[in-house]
């Protein structure tokens, strides 16, 4: 037994001692193979891959250069910060994507802001980007007035705008009121214009003693005693007018004409924009509305009426746009004398009324989720109308139905694009910056932004060119959508102007 526990004891030692000497053995390899490791810069293999040559064809042929521009000889990307307007955020998020696999060198930082509000933020020097894209012209002209104004030099030569795509300003309207409005501007002999009439009836041109006046009485009539007073009841109502198609068989039905109930009912006229200060569509209502009160239809100079009647009596052709220029000076000299009286007529209008809704996107969802009992109308860009619409149509069955209607005069949105030059961008800023323009306004880019809402930038592209079943143009015609139809804007005035007709805006109204 002794002999045995003697041997075993041996045969412990020799495995315990062969275990120490594996054990040093291995640790030694590992440290050996970790100095190695660490001695190749932290690589278990001396030579990396090489790069697969399952390239793009394009851009090895050259054409990714084209698109590009030149590669930084640094290697490094170059970082393009676009502000522009919210409205064209589904279409800029998708080029961008877009761009961004064609050109990895170059980084499109989009940022989303509204019209006036961003450009007061570029001014204090809140926002600085690399361009700059907001809904309409009359935002830059504000900008490069105020800039001027404090700064002497403009960071973007206004000349030098490219459109990116368009959009002209249109009202969507529920079709009972359409009815009754259509009525009163038929009958109505006052000589003011359209944004006087719709959106401050019942507000006399030049109101007195505002003072003595309660808040919430400084708003738009009502409907009834804006109908009864153009419309007397002793002479007869419009006839009925045919409304829709009723969906299962296809016939046309006739809804009749609202009674003097139901127009008691609908209480005072809503027919409302969003803020000018914060979107380009409400900058346009208010500058629109000045216009009619600065210088009425009557009053506009017979050039500017000749040219109105020369494009509207051509054959229909898509996209004219008849400037207003020959009322420029008479405008401007109008508004000049008359903008004490217009002040106290907006304040009169609008300084009881809830407060704007921020952006055009956001008041155009509204009337959809708020209905009739909220808005009669509102003000917004003709892109913004199409997924309304589409809602509309799914509901059709149980939902009054929605107008497009194009005022004349109008303003169109051509969604310009200037380069922001404050002397901090670099010249490889700026050329991947016209890069970019090129590619929003290359075909492809032009017929996806058809296929959101808008109208081409470039006169190559036409809207029948689009494929019926993409094209949302031809798809919402029966709510009143139209393509050849000649759009009269009014005379754009200059920055100095803009800023000042917002100045108006925020005394009479105590907003901001």
């Amino acid at each position: 037994m002794a002999a045995n526990r003697k041997r075993d004891e041996r045969r412990s030692r020799k495995t315990t001692l062969g275990l120490t000497i594996r054990d040093i053995v291995i640790s030694s390899g590992l440290l050996a193979l970790f100095a190695a490791f660490f001695a190749r810069g932290g690589r278990l293999v001396y030579e990396l891959p090489k790069p697969t040559r399952l390239v793009d064809v394009q851009l090895a042929s050259g054409a990714g250069s084209e698109l590009c521009g030149p590669a930084p000889p640094d290697g490094s990307s170059v970082i393009v910060e676009m502000v522009y307007s919210s409205d064209k955020r589904a279409w800029i998020d998708e080029a961008a994507t877009r761009f961004a696999k064609a050109c990895p060198k170059i980084q499109i930082k989009a940022i989303a802001e509204g019209g006036i509000e961003a450009a007061d933020a570029m001014l204090k020097g809140e926002v600085k980007p690399t361009i700059w894209s907001p809904a309409d012209d009359l935002v830059l002209r504000y900008l490069d007035g105020r800039w001027r104004e404090s700064r002497g030099r403009s960071p973007f030569d206004i000349t030098k705008q490219v459109s990116l795509a368009r959009s002209p300003l249109v009202v969507l309207i529920w079709e009972d009121r359409l009815e009754v409005l259509e009525a009163i501007l038929e009958k109505n002999k006052n000589g003011e214009g359209l944004w006087m009439d719709a959106m401050c009836p019942g507000v006399p041109r030049d109101p007195q003693n505002l003072e003595e006046m309660a808040l919430e009485d400084m708003v738009p009539g009502t409907w009834s005693d804006w109908y009864g007073s153009v419309v007397p009841a002793a002479l007869p109502q419009p006839r009925p007018a045919a409304r829709r198609l009723e969906k299962t068989t296809k016939r046309a039905y006739i809804a009749p004409f609202p009674t003097a109930d139901e127009m008691k009912r609908w209480g005072r006229a809503k027919l409302v924009h969003p803020s000018p200060t914060r979107s380009a569509e409400g900058l346009a209502a208010l500058y629109l509305m000045a216009y009619d009160y600065a210088l009425p239809p009557n009053d506009r100079p017979a050039a500017l009426k000749e040219r109105i009647k020369e494009a509207v009596g051509q054959p229909a052709k898509e996209g004219v746009v008849v400037r207003g220029d020959p009322a420029e000076a008479d405008f401007a000299r109008s508004f000049e004398e008359r903008r004490e009286p217009f002040q106290r007529w907006l304040k009169r209008c609008e300084a009881g009324a809830p407060p704007p809704t921020p952006t055009a996107p956001l008041l155009t969802d509204a009337i959809f989720d708020l209905g009739a009992s909220r808005y009669d109308a509102v003000v917004t860009q003709e892109q913004l109308v199409f997924e309304i619409l589409q809602r509309f149509d799914t509901n059709a069955d149980v939902m009054e139905e929605l107008r497009v209607v194009y005022p004349q005069p109008t303003l169109v949105n051509e969604h310009p694009v200037v380069v922001f030059d404050d002397g901090q961008i670099t010249a490889e800023q700026r050329a991947a910056a016209e890069k970019w323009i090129s590619y929003l306004r290359s075909p492809e880019m032009q017929k996806l932004a058809v296929k959101l809402g808008f109208r081409p930038a470039t006169p190559e592209l036409k809207l029948r060119s689009i494929e019926d079943s993409e094209n949302p143009f031809f798809k919402f015609r029966r709510y009143g959508v139209e393509i050849d139809t000649p759009f009269v804007e009014a005379p754009r005035l200059d920055g100095k102007f803009v800023a000042d007709l917002v100045r108006a805006w925020r005394d009479a109204t105590g907003r901001h």
